[in-house]
């Protein structure tokens, strides 16, 4: 190895020590998508087996989304673990017909086969690890989506070194392009993944766009002072996690599988920021994690803890349902079909909230079988748009992200397109002669406290494409098909 790689070899050691990621005799299950990182990651770890005496393992999973181009990166990695002489794991899944989709964002659904993919073949074959090649530039980007999506302290903690005792990121302290110097400097190759370089991609936004500018203009380090916040909050994160769980075990009235009672006095007695965390506690105890739980959700949550109307039900993305009687917060999931969940909803009508986080966005509202796709499209499309009731065009700049699907509520007004004023949603769909199976099916976009739109119906005028728009939010609402729901 040449000087500067010497240097790179020594940086991933003395993380991997510090963060205690291999136990002697480890076997490692490196996952290679064929890009630098992942790439530079596996011929590190190589090299730095016999200090830890570690088996290594090649896991790659072909998503499918790009054609040929994924074929080709498929092809890449096995090549590249026959001439290191390692067992590879391959597989092709097309992530669009996976389950998941029906009810995740294209990008959540990729990262759930991925990590589904990656923990069976670690039982199937016995690895002890995860390696990742995560490394110091994804973070800092990770923690900017997470700021302008409005996340809470939880978001600016970062991707941990370590996950689970299992999951290791070695390369978390390397820049990507120290990594990239590292290949080129021992004449390795990689594969280029054209789609970084979409800009219709936020993350892409921020590495390509973000990040220059603020490095130009205000602060050079930029992705190493994020990284040292990240640092920051993730130590004081799991400090106040310790604090916490004796008043989360106080506020405890029952648990069990799936399920978690707490008494609200106890809740509702303590500071506000505790009861945020006290409800974040009881949602990873049912279920395992935040994913996809964002600020907006606890917040939801805490508010009917506090509101004195009751009884009531709040739902959360992953089939978490809170519900509030007069003394208690009762938590739990929910593993019904769609299609039962929709025969549930004749009976009455139920209270429901979701976050939306951008444009690149799939929402399925179980509680109605309706599916609400989210995308930016080009400015000159909007007239060639086979419009109708379904589908809303909505100008961008005037729109707060995250955007927030719920049930209509009582007293609920908009300003519906053509409508001078605002009017009830009530009037609206007497004057329209909407019958109440319908309505109880409805639900309303909202842009901070401003509803949006009425799903599958009319939009707000004030939200509308005028010829001084630029950005182009799409929606369509649609019901699946009876077979997509079985």
């Amino acid at each position: 190895m040449r000087p500067h790689s010497h240097k790179i070899l020594q940086k991933v050691e003395q993380a991997i020590s510090r963060q205690n990621m291999f136990s002697k005799g480890d076997s490692v299950l490196v996952c290679v998508s064929g890009g630098p990182d992942s790439v530079a990651l596996l011929h590190i770890l190589v090299q730095l087996s016999p200090k830890w005496e570690l088996t290594i393992g090649i896991a790659h999973l072909n998503h499918c989304l790009r054609g040929a181009e994924s074929d080709r990166d498929a092809d890449f990695v096995a090549d590249l673990s026959a001439r290191l002489n390692l067992p590879c794991y391959s597989e092709a899944i097309n992530i669009r017909n996976d389950p998941a989709f029906r009810k995740l964002s294209l990008e959540a659904t990729a990262r759930k086969v991925r990590y589904d993919f990656f923990d069976r073949i670690c039982r199937q074959n016995e690895y002890h690890k995860i390696a990742m090649g995560h490394q110091r530039d994804d973070n800092a980007e990770l923690m900017l989506m997470f700021l302008f999506r409005g996340s809470g302290p939880l978001g600016f903690s970062g991707i941990p070194p370590v996950r689970e005792g299992r999951i290791v990121r070695p390369l978390i302290s390397i820049g990507r392009n120290e990594l990239v110097a590292f290949l080129n400097e021992n004449a390795i190759t990689y594969q280029v993944d054209k789609s970084n370089r979409d800009m219709r991609f936020l993350r892409n936004r921020i590495r390509h766009e973000t990040i220059p500018y603020i490095q130009a203009c205000c602060n050079p380090g930029i992705v190493e002072t994020l990284n040292r916040f990240s640092k920051i909050v993730r130590s004081e994160d799991e400090w106040m996690n310790e604090i916490i769980q004796p008043i989360y075990e106080k506020a405890l009235v029952s648990t069990g599988k799936h399920r978690v009672v707490l008494a609200i006095s106890a809740l509702t007695a303590s500071p506000e920021a505790v009861r945020r965390r006290v409800i974040r506690t009881a949602i990873v105890r049912i279920k395992g994690d935040l994913l996809r739980i964002s600020f907006s959700h606890i917040e939801a949550a805490r508010e009917l803890a506090e509101r004195q109307q009751y009884p009531a039900q709040l739902t959360l993305p992953d089939g978490i349902r809170i519900q509030r009687n007069k003394s208690l917060l009762t938590f739990y999931q929910v593993e019904e079909s769609l299609r039962s969940q929709r025969q549930e909803l004749r009976c009455r009508p139920q209270s429901f909230f979701y976050s939306v986080s951008g444009p690149v966005e799939r929402v399925t509202l179980s509680e109605t079988g309706a599916v609400l796709t989210f995308s930016e499209i080009p400015i000159g499309s909007c007239m060639m748009d086979n419009l109708s009731d379904k589908i809303a065009l909505l100008d961008m700049a005037m729109l707060k992200f995250p955007l927030f699907l719920r049930n209509i509520q009582p007293g609920d007004r908009f300003s519906p397109l053509g409508v001078a004023g605002t009017q009830k949603i009530q009037k609206y769909f007497i004057d329209h002669k909407i019958d109440r199976t319908e309505r109880r099916q409805c639900s309303v976009l909202l842009s901070g406290n401003e509803i949006v739109w009425l799903s599958g119906h009319r939009i707000s005028g004030h939200f509308k494409v005028t010829p001084s728009t630029r950005r182009v939010l799409r929606i369509e609402i649609y019901q699946p098909a009876h077979s997509e729901l079985a």
